[in-house]
């Protein structure tokens, strides 16, 4: 039998600057925690681990059970009182207090298993507790395996696939209490994290959420029907074509939005950002990334499109040591891709210029780059110019 994997901790979460998502369901393979801050585990002693998932343990039957499981995931670090020396010559790590030791792991980890009681637990991770887009999965399970429990961030954390996996390990019983799985329901926090959209309102999950366990109505406005497989079948689920809402809100009711596009004002849904905009940038040599970034807000917010729906940046590779373009990329949290001259002079563009071409040897940048990377034969947003930068945005069909 292979070994079961530990669903990956995040979603893609709403952030000033949202980064670029990480690996898919189920797996979490990809960097730990961010880095540890002072004063705590670094600091301390403990031996931080590059791995996903901490079991912690306290009784010894407890540490023997902890080692059981870091034998079948080795994804995961034992952490164990000091005084069980059989474990710590076995690679275990060791702790003096246990409310010293979980929150320095709460910080460091993607999931942390307790193998205890769960009121002990529950002491322990009150004060850390911030948002189910922010916490790690909890697991938490007896010492002889015979329930294992899925406290925090079930969905998002991945607290309930970790707790399924360990349960085949102990050959115990997974308790699972989140609404959806209980009464065989479509979870939208998990899908949007398996579709890779960004959950730009966390606050509407559990409003939305409600509302399909409960078979209450719900608007669907995805024009790339990206949720449709999902909520086949689900008769309260109306689909909408126009981007458009009605002028009587109450009637709109609550909705789910999966675009690139804002939501129009005064409507309350759930909004899912597709990672689906190609920006090609064109640019004299020294322009900033001020002038880079304003024209890039200009047309996004004429064009009513999401700065998140960017997934890169794309220019010729000449301008791959260019500051502005680059530090463009760094404040927006996304890659940039370059190409060459031989590669772009194949693309056909609505707007070439024999400037460019006289200049660099090819026609066009910013729309040729544009569509070059999202694998597009149509732009989104024709080249626009200012004295010293030219941008175009191309649109990343689906699937992709």
């Amino acid at each position: 039998m292979s070994s079961p994997t530990i669903p990956p901790h995040r979603p893609i979460p709403a952030s000033p600057h949202p980064r670029v998502p990480g690996s898919p369901v189920p797996r979490i393979s990809a960097s730990p925690r961010p880095a540890v801050p002072s004063g705590s585990a670094q600091d301390s002693g403990l031996k931080t681990q590059h791995r996903s998932a901490a079991v912690i343990a306290v009784t010894g039957n407890g540490v023997r059970l902890a080692l059981q499981i870091q034998a079948s995931l080795p994804e995961c670090v034992c952490y164990v009182p000091n005084r069980h020396r059989f474990a710590l010559a076995l690679g275990a790590v060791g702790y003096d207090r246990l409310r010293t030791v979980v929150p320095e792991l709460w910080r460091q980890y993607r999931a942390l298993v307790f193998i205890m009681a769960t009121g002990i637990v529950v002491r322990q991770i009150a004060p850390l507790l911030k948002h189910k887009t922010q916490d790690p999965a909890v697991v938490v399970l007896d010492e002889r395996g015979k329930y294992v429990i899925s406290l925090v961030s079930g969905h998002l954390g991945g607290a309930n696939g970790l707790a399924e996996a360990i349960a085949r390990i102990t050959e115990g019983q997974a308790v699972i209490t989140t609404a959806s799985d209980v009464q065989n329901r479509p979870a939208i926090d998990l899908i949007a994290q398996e579709l890779r959209l960004e959950i730009v309102n966390p606050g509407m999950l559990a409003v939305v959420a409600r509302c399909i366990v409960e078979d209450e109505r719900v608007w669907v406005y995805d024009p790339d029907l990206r949720l449709a497989p999902s909520f086949k079948g689900l008769e309260n689920m109306i689909w909408r074509r126009e981007r458009g809402i009605s002028s009587d809100h109450d009637q709109e009711g609550v909705g789910i939005w999966v675009s690139e596009y804002l939501v129009p004002a005064g409507s309350q849904c759930l909004h899912l950002c597709p990672r689906n905009l190609v920006v090609g940038i064109g640019c004299n040599r020294g322009a900033s990334v001020e002038a880079i970034l304003d024209l890039l807000r200009t047309l996004f917010a004429r064009e009513q499109l999401s700065v998140r729906s960017i997934r890169n940046l794309a220019s010729i590779d000449l301008k791959s040591d260019e500051r502005g373009v680059l530090e463009a990329a760094r404040l927006l949290e996304r890659p940039v891709h370059f190409y060459s001259r031989h590669e772009i002079e194949k693309v056909a563009v609505p707007n070439p210029s024999g400037t460019v071409l006289a200049h660099i040897g090819v026609a066009s940048v910013c729309e040729a780059t544009a569509l070059l990377s999202a694998q597009s034969s149509q732009l989104l947003i024709t080249k626009q110019k200012t004295a010293d930068v030219t941008l175009a945005v191309a649109r990343v069909g689906f699937p992709s």
